[in-house]
């Protein structure tokens, strides 16, 4: 048996998902991984098809059209990789919906072009339990990317999710089908909720982006999901960018 202690702060990577409604900026964040030492160059899995935010940038991207070359992707990164430190997944929401649903409901070819637009069988209950459990395996491969045994071949890892309100819960939290909803945070060392709120500085009320990391409620009463292990990010980050998460992660910097 072989007695560890906790490594320090400056050799953990981050293993992060940050979600939100459409068009606060997920993206736009997960491109400033390449403007930190720390994490660039960055990897980005599109499964959005939504790179136009990074346009014109030097971001390298793939598009895997189906979990045949998701599982090509982790085995790179995994046992290959000598180039990218960090890798982003945009969006866990679509590779859920899309990927996911689409392979086992039979609805995508192997270019993930939909065979039957107008065919609507709807999803057995073995179907959506299928599902989640494809997205935990995708969870606990990608989380183990931030713990190789080899520390220089460790990458930082980013999610992106979508958001939902569960209205019987009064929650609001990833989009992700049932339990899975509320339980991907346990597979995450930080789950954030990405905002664009109002803010006064220099006498001038303007908009920007806002990291909550710890589990709140907001204005309107409703709880948000959100945590960050050790309270490393304080209770949020304003104007968040990759190079302030890791820098706040690492000792270097704090949140809110």
């Amino acid at each position: 048996m072989k007695i560890m202690r906790p490594e320090k702060a400056k050799d953990v990577h981050l293993n992060m998902l940050f979600y939100s409604v459409t068009g606060a900026g997920k993206t736009k964040l997960l491109g400033t991984a390449n403007k930190c030492e720390a994490t660039k160059p960055i990897l980005i899995i599109d499964i959005d098809g939504g790179m136009i935010t990074l346009a014109g940038k030097k971001v390298d991207i793939v598009r895997p059209t189906s979990f045949v070359e998701i599982q090509e992707i982790y085995e790179y990164l995994r046992h290959d990789n000598t180039k990218y430190r960090s890798v982003g997944v945009d969006s866990i929401t679509e590779l859920q919906g899309k990927l996911s649903m689409g392979e086992i409901m039979g609805d995508l070819d192997e270019e993930a072009e939909y065979k039957e637009i107008g065919k609507a069988v709807p999803p057995t209950r073995q179907d959506w339990l299928r599902s989640a459990e494809q997205i935990r395996r995708f969870l606990r491969a990608f989380k183990d990317l931030a713990v190789l045994k080899d520390k220089s071949r460790r990458l930082h890892v980013f999610i992106t999710a979508l958001e939902k309100t569960d209205e019987t819960a009064n929650l609001t939290c990833p989009q992700l089908p049932g339990v899975l909803a509320l339980g991907c945070g346990a597979f995450m060392d930080v789950l954030a909720r990405l905002t664009v709120r109002e803010r006064e500085r220099n006498d001038r009320v303007r908009d920007y982006r806002y990291l909550q990391t710890v589990a709140k409620a907001d204005d309107e009463g409703v709880r948000v999901l959100a945590k960050n292990r050790g309270g490393r990010l304080g209770n949020g980050i304003w104007r968040p960018t990759i190079d302030k998460l890791v820098s706040a992660w690492t000792g270097d910097e704090g949140g809110a």
